[in-house]
């Protein structure tokens, strides 16, 4: 096929196309191919945070079927891993974000976790959110943040991809996500935005802004997305927190050398 070059786009002294791929023009498979060459960039960007000292972060095995695994038993498995980890610190707080929110709504909230649904018709179905405070305050506590989500979910797989591309071919980053009806409306879901480093100032506020507009071109009225490093760049843009779930999460440095945290943030923005 032939990508839609949508925008010709000047930041600075770089000009840049603008393509847009969509289920509706493009198969599926590329639609995959081509976000996980972002997703590549993405991931590479994500290295240049680190995480907080004072949270934990865990990624529980999915699948398992065996006594005592995440999903059949998720309250005996944290209270092991918390008595684990309070050999070294004490946890003051234990926070799940998880897909599998409609397999552990029951045992979770009859263990006294606070379950709160976050509601993304484009994204992944039966997204939670768990909180449990316990009653520990020292002072050098620790958070427990564990995230479950089921990667083989079909919603997760994108409907649409932006491709940023300089004037030497380069793929120089892109948007990519999904595309979702409910009720009559069309709703997406931003499953990541990124750039490679180098590129000039407000590229990334350009690139959202076509984005949103390709999304409006498409019917969408509503976006919603996730993030652990980028809440105040889409503040910015209008996007509105609806859950904040883990805060300072994540760490990095300045260009001036100023120590920034960044919190697990959940967003929409009405288009």
């Amino acid at each position: 096929m032939t990508e839609d070059i949508v925008a010709t786009m000047k930041v600075g002294t770089e000009v840049f196309s603008l393509s847009v791929m969509t289920q509706a023009d493009t198969p599926r498979e590329q639609l995959d191919s081509e976000a996980m060459a972002i997703y590549e960039i993405f991931a590479e960007r994500e290295r240049e945070f680190g995480f907080s000292p004072d949270v934990v972060v865990e990624y529980p095995p999915i699948g398992e079927s065996q006594t005592g695994g995440f999903l059949i038993d998720p309250v005996g498995y944290i209270a092991a891993r918390v008595a684990e980890l309070q050999k070294s610190r004490p946890i003051s707080q234990i926070v799940v974000l998880t897909t599998y929110g409609q397999q552990l709504l029951g045992p979770l909230s009859a263990a006294g976790y606070k379950p709160v649904q976050i509601d993304m018709p484009a994204g992944p179905d039966h997204t939670y959110a768990f909180t449990l405070v316990r009653d520990i305050q020292p002072t050098n506590a620790c958070s427990l943040y564990l995230e479950a989500v089921n990667e083989a979910d079909d919603k997760i797989r994108p409907t649409f991809v932006l491709k940023l591309i300089d004037s030497n071919g380069r793929l120089c980053g892109g948007a990519c996500g999904s595309v979702h009806e409910r009720d009559g409306k069309r709703f997406a879901y931003l499953s990541m935005l990124t750039l490679v480093p180098g590129l000039p100032p407000t590229t990334g506020t350009r690139l959202t802004e076509a984005m949103i507009e390709a999304l409006r071109q498409q019917g969408v009225s509503t976006m919603h997305l996730g993030t652990q490093t980028a809440g105040r760049f889409y503040e910015k843009l209008g996007f509105r927190v609806t859950h904040r779930l883990v805060e300072g999460l994540r760490t990095r440095m300045s260009g001036s050398g100023k120590h920034l945290s960044d919190d697990l943030v959940m967003m929409s923005i009405d288009l």
